[in-house]
């Protein structure tokens, strides 16, 4: 209503008309009966979450699975239109013969999706992992990464297979084979294979790289850089201080001595320490080593006064004191735990997801020159990157640390990691141009590639991609087809080798999970669709392989 509408109204006429907009307001305004419906959702939210945690409680699952729960209540509703009843639940099938079967299909439904995804790439690369479970039963994992002409890229679990008897080379190569009949390709758009470096990988003879020379099969066999970088580390694993650490660790937290331990925690506490407890060692859990180094270097006074504090044999304790207080001892164990964390962060750093070979491989490059830097600081009396070292030595008196006695750690370092990345060498110069394509000489290059170079470089029109784009992938996401089909076809081989493995080490978490002790019957068709399923990053569309309902008419 507008003001002149209003003017027309009259004394009680408009008292009248502001009553009645009143009434409607109120009308539209009055919130009690939605707030009391707002309560009483909340009160039956409150219900449902006691009734959920209640049966959580009673079957003895994890708190987490809470949320679990409530994306399967959301998944359920949706699937209803929203109109999911209480008489509708009683009739999903959730038995678990039935979970079985839809997870198989939905495994299918991947499975489908790789074949096309391998018949329609235009390079591919495996990566294939030996390993044993906790029910001592060896296992193949293969790996693809898949990538299309559109520089898109997939990696996903592609096969796994459970192997009861052998796990030989000819085994691996049988599985291999395996996995290309059931999706329909061959070795000829496989830019490489990485390996564990197991024997049965390597082994030129009766090894699964033996078995490839002998078929006359020219894929480059690639033993996987996180694994190899993992192994140059024993270097420092078989030094005498830290075979010392781990028999001391061992003393007081290891075996069956929970009493120990506990009095241990207790004193750290009492003594309000920068840390509340050591850590164990364990090979497999490649980061440990320098986690526990750093903590136990943290404590070694502590550690000292402990075992003064508590009756042991003197022979034992003897022989740790004579440790803790010798100062070359000392030395040792503080360059050790500075070199761990170096390696640790080069782990960090080559666990990171979405690498290429070629920036796995400059890590590489710069921690060897790294380390070849840390020993000339050494020489030189420079400790700004041995933190642990420069700590040791203003604490004690600096003339009596001797850090020169224990050169030939770095120097067993330097020489492990040289030698262990050797077979990346024939890469080298192809990891080179890709990253460098603007800058590489053109006579040091394939001479498919000379021709596209020589255009390439002297191209007028693409010198803004030298500072636009620093990632290299882009470049050859730029390049023409028509024009550099040589140049294209070799980005796309080196970016679909595998750099990071990842989702290997994913797979061993994810494996724990499955294969528990409430599966013991599980069988290996389950457990490869549990898997496939469990590790896909790719959309499954659940509605599309929902069978049409059979409807019978009357004759």
């Amino acid at each position: 209503m507008s003001i002149y509408n209003y003017l027309i109204y009259k004394d009680d006429e408009r008292r009248n008309l502001i009553e009645g907009l009143k009434l409607v307001l109120k009308q539209y305004s009055d919130e009690p009966p939605n707030l009391d419906i707002a309560a009483q959702t909340s009160s039956f939210a409150r219900k449902a979450s006691y009734d959920i945690s209640l049966l959580i409680a009673q079957r003895g699952k994890p708190f987490v699975d809470g949320e679990f729960i409530k994306s399967c209540l959301l998944k359920a509703v949706n699937a209803f239109g929203g109109s999911l009843t209480v008489d509708d639940v009683p009739q999903i099938p959730l038995s678990d013969k039935t979970v079985a079967s839809r997870v198989q299909v939905i495994a299918g439904s991947i499975e489908e999706k790789f074949k096309s995804l391998l018949q329609s790439c235009v390079y591919f690369s495996l990566y294939l992992d030996e390993s044993t479970d906790n029910r001592h039963v060896s296992q193949l994992s293969i790996f693809v990464r898949i990538v299309q002409d559109d520089l898109s890229y997939t990696e996903e679990l592609i096969d796994f297979f459970p192997l009861h008897g052998t796990m030989t080379g000819a085994d691996i190569f049988s599985a291999v084979e395996n996995t290309f009949e059931k999706f329909n390709i061959n070795f000829s758009k496989c830019s490489c294979i990485v390996t564990d470096g197991a024997p049965s990988m390597v082994g030129t003879r009766i090894g699964f790289a033996g078995q490839l020379f002998q078929r006359n099969i020219k894929v480059p066999l690639i033993h996987c850089i996180i694994h190899q970088e993992a192994l140059c580390g024993k270097a420092i694993k078989i030094t005498a201080a830290m075979k010392m650490i781990t028999k001391i660790i061992n003393f007081i937290k290891g075996g069956n001595r929970s009493l120990t331990h506990r009095q241990f925690k207790l004193f750290l506490a009492e003594h309000d320490s920068l840390y509340k407890d050591i850590l164990l060692y364990s090979d497999v859990r490649w980061l440990s080593a320098g986690q526990c180094l750093e903590r136990f270097f943290a404590l070694k006074n502590e550690i000292m006064m402990f075992l003064y504090s508590i009756a042991m044999t003197s022979a034992m304790y003897n022989e740790f004191k004579s440790f803790l207080e010798d100062i070359d001892s000392l030395c040792e164990l503080a360059l050790i735990t500075d070199l761990t964390n170096h390696l640790n962060t080069l782990n960090y750093k080559l666990q990171t997801s979405k690498q290429s070979i070629s920036q796995l491989v400059s890590h590489i490059d710069s921690f060897i020159a790294k380390l070849n830097m840390l020993m000339h600081d050494l020489i030189h009396n420079s400790f700004y990157h041995f933190p642990a070292c420069k700590y040791l030595l203003e604490e004690s008196a600096p003339n009596t640390c001797d850090f020169k006695k224990h050169f030939y750690i770095l120097q067993l370092t330097i020489e492990e990691f040289t030698t262990r990345f050797k077979d990346l060498q024939a890469l080298r110069k192809d990891l080179i141009l890709y990253a460098n394509v603007f800058f590489v000489p053109i006579e040091e290059q394939n001479v498919t590639l000379r021709e596209e170079l020589c255009d390439l470089q002297n191209d007028i029109s693409l010198h803004y991609l030298k500072n636009k784009f620093q990632n290299s992938l882009e470049i050859f996401k730029t390049l023409p087809k028509d024009k550099y089909p040589f140049l294209r076809s070799f980005g796309l081989r080196i970016f679909s080798m595998f750099g990071s493995t990842y989702l290997c080490e994913c797979l061993f978490y994810k494996m724990k999970q499955i294969k528990n002790d409430l599966r013991s019957s599980m069988n290996d068709f389950i457990l490869t669709a549990l898997m496939r399923t469990y590790l896909t990053n790719i959309e499954i569309d659940t509605s599309s392989l929902v069978p049409p309902v059979k409807t019978y008419k009357p004759n």
